[in-house]
């Protein structure tokens, strides 16, 4: 098995290990060491993985980590267990006590078995960061996951990489975020440098006024045709090896989910995928959907079984999915397949409306038979 299909297998697993798991040590043998397994690293192997160990900071003494993962007699992580039942939030003291004991190590993480944060000491040197460079939902993985966590396997971590590589995640993500409150609200210094090479007027406030709403329908428009068209290839190396910047703790999430309305044509497009199905013999009791503010996602049994993202919003209508470019023009016919935008899957079928959906019946069938066995 590749290490994608190792995490999903292991995602799959702890979907149903989780309601049996109710403490810590529990937490560690079904959740916990199953990933440092796969990450390539011997749990039964003393020189690289060792359970309790003293990391003593100051006068306090007996100070054990719950893991340092080591790599040619050096230790290189730690990671520190809680149950999967606890939340992470205010553990990471007791990590940082850890982390700041010893100063050749770069990586801290806390877990649950679920969630895992990653730490290292971006603003001064040997201390931990108070907030993740990265995180992720094993549970719930994205596409650019799999890459991030691929850094961290035994067999290619470097630990200068990583700190290189934590501090561009670092800046992607308050990047991420000015440009968004940019794009949502800009500012005059923003609107007078797109609007000075095609205007002859003197730009004054007035002027700036006028152009604003102008100028936020434009970058709408223009986001709407970058999503829905896939023009960002990430041919960039680097911007390709970047995982999507998590969102800062400060956002309103509850603001964020009241932006996700899950409409009609979508619920029509989820019953009708499970008729197809259901007519084509399968079996549909597993079926769920989620809806994310770029796609609608169909999945069976946990949502790293997805098998078809669907776009009815927008200008450009779509259905995406798993399924090779050159296998779906197999079974669909009369309608155009394109290559996926990277992210979302790996080919897509533009749709005119819903009702198309009856039409590309193949096509769906053998979409879900990808995942039928997950």
């Amino acid at each position: 098995m590749s290490f994608k299909d190792d995490l999903l297998k292991l995602s799959m697993q702890i979907s149903e290990r989780k309601v049996h798991v109710n403490n810590e040590e529990t937490t560690k043998h079904a959740l916990i060491i199953p990933f440092i397994q796969i990450l390539g690293y011997d749990v039964f192997n003393p020189l690289e993985v060792k359970p309790e160990y003293t990391a003593d900071f100051g006068k306090k003494k007996g100070e054990k980590v719950d893991y340092a993962i080591f790599k040619n007699n050096k230790p290189i992580m730690f990671i520190e267990a809680k149950s999967v039942t606890e939340k992470l939030e205010n553990h990471d003291t007791q990590l940082s006590r850890y982390f700041n004991s010893t100063p050749e190590v770069k990586i801290a993480i806390l877990t649950n078995g679920i969630i895992y944060k990653f730490f290292t000491d971006l603003n001064q040197n040997n201390v931990m960061d108070p907030t993740p460079f990265y995180e992720f939902d094993l549970e719930n993985l994205k596409e650019s996951d799999y890459e991030a966590i691929a850094k961290f396997r035994k067999e290619v971590f470097d630990q200068d990489n990583l700190v290189k590589y934590a501090e561009d995640l670092v800046y992607m993500a308050n990047l991420n975020k000015n440009l968004k409150e940019l794009f949502k609200n800009p500012s005059d210094e923003f609107i007078r440098f797109l609007i000075k090479d095609f205007s002859d007027t003197r730009i004054t406030a007035n002027v700036i006024e006028r152009f604003r709403p102008v100028v936020k329908k434009a970058i709408q428009a223009t986001l709407v045709e970058i999503i829905s068209q896939g023009i960002l290839k990430e041919d960039d190396e680097t911007i390709a090896q970047l995982p999507e910047p998590s969102i800062p703790e400060n956002n309103d999430t509850e603001e964020r989910q009241r932006k996700i309305e899950t409409n009609d044509e979508e619920l029509y497009a989820f019953e009708k995928i499970k008729e197809i199905l259901l007519k084509a013999n399968k079996d549909i009791s597993q079926i769920n959907y989620k809806d994310t503010v770029n796609y609608f996602g169909i999945y069976k049994r946990n949502i790293n079984g997805w098998f078809l993202r669907i776009n009815l919003t927008s200008t450009i209508k779509y259905i995406a999915s798993r399924l090779p470019i050159d296998e779906t023009k197999k079974v669909v016919f009369g309608y155009e397949v394109q290559e996926a935008p990277k992210g979302l899957g790996e080919s897509r079928v533009i749709i005119n409306q819903k009702e198309d959906i009856e039409n590309l019946k193949d096509y769906i069938i053998k979409c879900f038979e990808i995942v039928e066995n997950f």
